[in-house]
């Protein structure tokens, strides 16, 4: 096999909790030792990561501001590697992880990345939201991209101004570009930062949805962002319905609210590939999808506020 070197970047804030599982899977890689190098870029962690990340052999960058997507740039920058492979720091890579990613990039044109594994015992709100067994990402996940270095400059690096969804965006500037991307399931890694709470899966999904606006050159093409919208609308128009005594109103916003939750259920429920195993979660499921679209309507709102405050780009319409 033609061993390319490979630069490991790993983008850490306050992971004390999972980065020494990470590193450990990392430095145990079947790839030959001095074919690949380990970035930790630490964001200005307050906790024990940097101490922790010192105990392993790596070399730590220090990026102490900044979103995620520039906090990998500066790993990326100072990578030694023809060959470029992001992980998060809450990750567990197996251990054919490198082997497999650079066996892949041999194939000019192409960026490979992989989807994300429930931990052998998940919480419910893990198995409720990944489902098991479900369908893998149309787009790049940042836990998990393999690309040569040269494209990923090429294609722009990560937008450094978003605070989430530099991975989705990345991912469309490389099929501008005419690079193809495939998932593969031999490069999944295990995450354990997972939302195991609904306040944390809460949290989690208005951090997710608070570039809409910023980002919306893709947003308007995405059904969610129509979905959310109706149910804003279906949220207003029961108020209203009650203000007005109007019970066909009333009936319709109902049935909009309880209707819309549903239909992420059941479409997520067809993605999965053990639809009858998942059925059995069913309440779950849907209890989560509620949390989602409430969380994702925050995020819209904050979208909004912030776009309004700083009106967009030409290049965001």
């Amino acid at each position: 096999m033609d061993f390319r070197m490979i630069s490991v970047v790993v983008p850490a804030y306050n992971e004390q909790e999972y980065i020494s599982q990470c590193l450990e899977s990392l430095v145990s890689q079947d790839y030959p030792k001095d074919r690949y190098e380990i970035l930790v870029v630490d964001n200005g962690s307050g906790d024990r990561t940097r101490e922790i990340a010192s105990t392993f052999d790596v070399t730590v960058v220090e990026k102490n501001s900044g979103h995620v997507g520039s906090v990998r740039n500066a790993g990326a920058r100072q990578a030694k590697g023809e060959f470029l492979a992001f992980i998060d720091a809450d990750c567990v890579a197996p251990a054919d992880w490198l082997s497999n990613g650079a066996k892949l990039l041999l194939n000019e044109g192409y960026v490979y990345g992989g989807g994300y594994n429930l931990r052998p015992r998940p919480f419910w709100v893990e198995k409720a939201w990944l489902l098991e067994n479900k369908e893998p990402p149309k787009d790049l996940v940042g836990g998990c991209i393999f690309i040569k270095k040269k494209d990923f400059f090429l294609a722009g690096a990560f937008d450094e101004e978003l605070t989430s969804g530099e991975d989705t965006k990345l991912s469309v500037s490389l099929r501008k570009k005419n690079y193809q991307i495939k998932m593969e399931s031999t490069l999944n890694v295990i995450h354990l930062g997972n939302p195991i709470t609904l306040r944390h899966f809460f949290s989690r999904q208005v951090w997710h949805s608070e570039n809409y606006f910023q980002n919306w050159g893709e947003t308007r093409k995405d059904p969610t962002f129509y979905f959310l919208l109706s149910l804003v609308i279906s949220s207003i128009g029961l108020f209203a319905s009650i203000a007005l005594e109007s019970r066909i109103f009333f009936f319709t916003s109902l049935l909009l609210i309880i209707g819309i939750p549903l239909i992420f259920t059941f479409k997520r429920l067809y993605r999965s590939r053990d639809l009858l195993v998942n059925l059995r979660n069913l309440p779950s499921i849907y209890i989560l999808d509620i949390t989602y679209l409430s969380g994702r309507i925050l995020g819209l709102t904050k979208s909004l506020w912030r776009a309004m405050k700083r009106p967009l780009k030409p290049e965001e319409c």
